[in-house]
């Protein structure tokens, strides 16, 4: 049985009634400091049931932008496309993989994200409408990053918009 939740409550507890009380009150760093620290706790807490999900965004959401890039670069050849096009053959093996592991998802999201970073460097030597191909799909790839990170952090309030986030259960339903 998991007892993450139940764990970090307890931090939650003995941080707020045993921590916070032998704080000295004249240490406004420290108080706000441990504040931060309690915040975290519970914020993390709302969201360690999603943590596998947000893997499974991270990796799918940049696999969705280097098949983009790749439809751009892969006529152009090069190493930058071969390792593009091998950090999604990779990535898509995995993504089939059922139950894979949160650190294969990380490490095969890593590779994926490097590989689009050398796409995205390279774009500076490419010929001006290759380059803004490669920059479009960055920026065509945003909204949806931005829809999944305003949700994630929408708890720890600082959306200027919070009636317009999405919920976190509706965007990890789809992914």
């Amino acid at each position: 049985m998991d007892h993450t939740d139940t764990g970090l409550r307890a931090v939650v507890k003995s941080l707020t009634d045993v921590v916070a009380p032998a704080v000295n009150p004249g240490d406004p760093l420290a108080s706000e400091q441990l504040r931060l620290a309690v915040d975290y706790v519970e914020f993390m807490r709302s969201r360690v049931d999603f943590l596998y999900d947000r893997e499974l965004f991270e990796l799918r959401h940049n696999l969705g932008m280097a098949r983009t890039m790749d439809a751009v670069v892969r006529p152009l050849g090069g190493t930058g496309a071969a390792a593009l096009k091998a950090a999604i053959a990779d990535a898509e093996a995995v993504g089939r993989e059922a139950g894979v592991s949160i650190r294969k998802l990380k490490a095969t999201t890593a590779a994926l994200a490097a590989a689009i970073a050398t796409i995205v460097r390279d774009a500076q030597a490419m010929d001006e409408a290759a380059r803004r191909k490669i920059e479009r799909c960055v920026l065509d790839a945003m909204d949806e990053r931005t829809a999944f990170d305003r949700s994630w952090y929408l708890p720890l309030g600082f959306d200027p918009a919070p009636g317009e986030v999405k919920k976190l259960e509706d965007l990890c339903g789809g992914a």
